[in-house]
């Protein structure tokens, strides 16, 4: 009875944990496209570049200044002592302050022999100490998703970004250009670290515990494996091809991007919740199966309709605006990175389900396989047909996904094909109707409202006859978080 009670205390938090991410993750994307909007107005696709190879190098560090000792508490099914938190703290800043120091050394050498000036400095010294920061709210962090509690970190994570585009666009306007970047950069930090600790303190300190450690590390580092090997698919792989197309080049990738990105804050906000959930749920697979399986419908209900709509109003917005016409070589890649985004969407959240019930030697297999086709195909397409050509090989690279859906079916009992049909179907039906109202050459702004319009329409048309029974089951549970009067 008391296991009955405590998994339906899971569905709960799980749900309402769901809800208040996908609140968040929308808040947070709304103010990024707006901020990010605005900002591509006034800077340069070279400016543009810059922050993002900076934060690209930058970002590795993050990887390295953990080693999956924060999953590893999260993953934990007994309850965390204060020595194991105090010992994660410990060997956290030991290797963020080993990463910084490697970067202080490299970063010299690499300054004079490329040209790197004020720009280039202020922004790394700016990501770095974001880098620290984000380090110092790992604990907390824990602390809150251990307890399902993703309110006060979603109210967090929209404040920070509010401050960062905020203060990024005010800047820009009054003309101090990518230097922006960095001071938004630093105040977003310092606010966001003040923050978490307001609300989610723990007994700082360090200690170490060699029993705690072994324990942890037994499971953080297979986990972190995987995400090392995340570093040279992705991070590495990014460097090596702004190298290769410079930064203008690089700057009109990351707003292709950015579209695509935006839907994919669902999915975020389903497996920033399943994965403690799932950890807590690895004795009961059929559980597991269900709640898989209607995560990645609602994924996919919510993400691919998007992902087709941003691919087709793109244009609208770009000949909308006559100074934003800069930005038009950048659609065509934005389509094969919205295909791209589509399937990592489904994917993602079943490899985040092979990690929380312990099959992590899966995961590592999958990303060997990204990784190698990554750095054959990234390069070599990079090279021949410049930034394009970095797009059609991550479409390339995704296509290889499709095994993790056949492992997924085998190890979990999840047929993604059918779990994703209706939703693809209806994009489908999405897809034949904007192309027509493209073809009939409307003015930007009439086409705009038109797709927009229509397809919304259409699309919940469809689903409204195929997924009626799915779309009440998530009604009902979303009224069940609804206080009642009394």
């Amino acid at each position: 009875m008391d296991q009955e009670i405590d998994i339906q205390q899971i569905k709960t938090k799980t749900t309402s944990g769901v809800l208040f991410l996908t609140i968040r993750n929308f808040g947070i994307q709304g103010i990024s496209t707006i901020g990010f909007f605005i900002l591509t107005l006034l800077l340069g696709a070279g400016e543009v570049g810059l922050f993002a190879i900076v934060a690209e190098s930058v970002g590795i560090l993050g990887y390295f200044s953990d080693v999956g000792l924060a999953s590893a508490l999260i993953q934990q099914k007994t309850k965390i002592k204060k020595e194991e938190l105090q010992t994660t703290f410990l060997i956290q800043q030991i290797l963020v302050f080993t990463a910084l120091l490697v970067v202080s050394l490299i970063y010299q050498p690499l300054a004079s022999s490329r040209g790197y000036g004020n720009k280039e400095f202020w922004i790394l010294v700016s990501l770095c100490f974001s880098f620290v920061a984000a380090s110092l709210k790992t604990i907390p962090s824990v602390q809150l998703e251990r307890n399902l509690n993703f309110k006060i970190i979603s109210t967090i994570d929209i404040i920070e970004n509010f401050i960062f585009y905020t203060l990024a666009v005010i800047f820009a306007l009054l003309g101090f250009g990518v230097y922006s970047y960095a001071i938004a950069t630093f105040i977003r930090s310092l606010v966001g670290l003040l923050m978490i600790y307001r609300y989610s303190p723990w007994p700082i300190g360090f200690k170490y515990s060699h029993s705690s450690a072994v324990k942890l590390f037994k499971f953080g580092i297979p986990f972190q494996l995987n995400s090392f090997i995340a570093v040279a698919k992705d991070k590495l792989s990014t460097l090596l091809v702004a190298g290769i197309i410079g930064r203008e080049s690089f700057g009109i990738l990351a707003w292709a991007q950015k579209g695509p990105r935006i839907p994919l804050s669902f999915m975020d906000a389903i497996m920033k919740v399943t994965f403690p959930t799932f950890s807590r749920l690895q004795n009961d697979p059929e559980l597991i199966r269900r709640s898989l399986s209607r995560s990645l419908f609602f994924i996919a209900f919510a993400v691919t309709p998007m992902l087709v709509g941003i691919s087709f109003i793109a244009p609208d917005i770009i000949n909308l605006i006559p100074k934003y016409g800069k930005w038009l070589p950048a659609v065509f890649p934005l389509y094969f990175f919205a295909f791209n985004a589509a399937i990592a969407a489904i994917t993602t959240p079943i490899t985040n389900a092979f990690n929380a019930i312990g099959k992590i030697s899966i995961t590592t297999k999958l990303m060997i396989m990204w990784t190698v086709l990554t750095w054959i195909l990234y390069p070599l397409m990079s090279l021949k047909y410049g930034y394009l050509g970095t797009a059609v090989a991550s479409t390339l690279v995704g296509l290889s996904s499709f095994v993790v859906w056949i492992i997924a079916h085998k190890i979990l009992k999840v047929n993604v094909f059918k779990v994703v049909l209706h939703p693809v179907l209806g994009s489908i039906i999405m897809i034949i109707l904007l192309f027509g109202i493209t073809r009939l050459n409307l003015s930007p702004a009439i086409s705009l409202l038109l797709k927009i319009v229509i397809s919304f329409i259409a699309y919940l048309a469809y689903h409204s006859i195929f997924s009626s029974q799915e779309i009440k089951w998530f009604y009902k549970e979303i009224k069940c978080l609804v206080p009642k009067k009394s």
